[in-house]
């Protein structure tokens, strides 16, 4: 009697290699969709709410002072907030004039989302109540104020500008400011 030969998927070390490949893809598959934000990781979310709380305690990891990661994660609950696509900001020039714009057209450092100051932070003008502008340098792209948070926080690290002009828009249009002309962002949420 002739015995049938069994290809290597149908032997044991056949099947371990198969099983292998699986978690391996499906391991690969939870690292891109976690890396890529499509799906949270539990513990990442509370390691940074931990990371926040200790850096910003007085007398904590930077003496009180919010640390580059404690600013790019709001700690404050918007659920009391305008949703930011129905919130307004009023941008206001050095002569006291106002327009009022969406507040998610706005763009600073020619980037709609994000204000990046020079030490590298970098935060999400949804979490921002306002910005004031004490100072503009242009030689080196530049501004000098208070950003004041959602939270309460103030920060008064130099802005990062590119030198590009405030951007937004309303219902008549497009509105430009020359950076050197604005003098405070006022959001309302």
């Amino acid at each position: 009697m002739a015995e049938t030969a069994k290809g290597f998927w149908h032997t044991a070390p056949g099947m371990i290699t198969a099983v292998a490949a699986l978690v391996t893809a499906a391991g690969g598959l939870l690292g891109v969709l976690i890396q890529n934000d499509v799906i949270e990781w539990g513990s990442d979310s509370q390691q940074s709410g931990t990371t926040q709380d200790a850096a910003n305690t007085p007398g904590g990891e930077n003496g009180g002072q919010p640390g580059p990661e404690a600013a790019t994660t709001p700690s404050t609950d918007t659920s009391d907030y305008i949703p930011w696509n129905q919130a307004t900001a009023d941008l206001v020039r050095h002569d006291g004039t106002r327009t009022t714009v969406k507040a998610a057209t706005v763009g600073l450092a020619c980037d709609t989302k994000t204000l990046a100051f020079e030490n590298g932070r970098k935060i999400s003008l949804e979490i921002v109540r306002s910005i004031q502008f004490d100072a503009i340098y242009t030689n080196n792209a530049s501004a000098d104020g208070i950003v004041a948070l959602l939270d309460g926080r103030e920060l008064t690290d130099p802005i990062h500008t590119w030198n590009c002009p405030v951007l937004a828009q309303n219902e008549l249009g497009p509105v430009e400011i020359k950076l050197e002309n604005i003098h405070r962002i006022e959001f309302h949420r």
